[in-house]
């Protein structure tokens, strides 16, 4: 009995540290990559509006789970224009992307819902820098709110879409540029 006693008091103590540790970080995650495209804004915007052109072309997620299913709405792009995909549960999830707003065809904001684990936000922003050159940066943030853990995994969004928002960004040059 005694021994029960012990690794219930460890394992409380353990979930209290990591809700203590976990309210220590805070609430928003923020990440962004960007590059430089050599193609015109309009370019460069017409694939950042079109979800279909994501996922077909530049999408980092595409390739990590060809089998993912996909379906579109009725808006081919701008606000409005939703998908949601279907994948491995380990590879892509499963959840729902649309565009909220856009901003002088130079700013694409997207919702993204992760099928109950959480909201967050990516936008894309256009930024030209002459007529066959932009500076593309692409960022994510979310809102953990009072969750403790969300605010740990939070915390590690670099490390966790970072790799992935640069090949994103590398497969959008190469699109582009073609």
């Amino acid at each position: 009995m005694n021994i029960l006693l012990i690794i219930a008091a460890v394992i409380v103590g353990i979930a209290i540290l990591v809700v203590i540790y976990g309210f220590t970080k805070s609430r928003h995650s923020y990440m962004k990559r960007e590059i430089e495209i050599n193609a015109s804004a309009e370019k460069v915007f017409e694939h950042a509006s079109n979800l279909q052109k994501f996922v077909e072309n530049w999408s980092p997620w595409t390739d990590k789970d060809p089998e993912m299913e996909t379906i579109y709405n009725d808006i081919p792009s701008g606000v409005g224009a939703k998908y949601t995909w279907k994948g491995h549960p380990k590879k892509v999830g499963h959840g729902v992307m649309e565009i909220v707003d856009i901003t002088d065809n130079a700013n694409v904001k997207s919702l993204l819902q992760f099928g109950g684990r959480g909201d967050a936000y990516v936008n894309l922003k256009i930024d030209k820098i002459n007529d066959n050159l932009v500076k593309a940066t692409w960022d994510f943030t979310s809102d953990a709110g009072n969750n403790p853990v969300g605010r740990i995994f939070g915390s590690m969004m670099d490390k966790f879409l970072g790799a992935d928002f640069e090949l994103g960004l590398k497969k959008l040059k190469e699109t582009c540029e073609k």
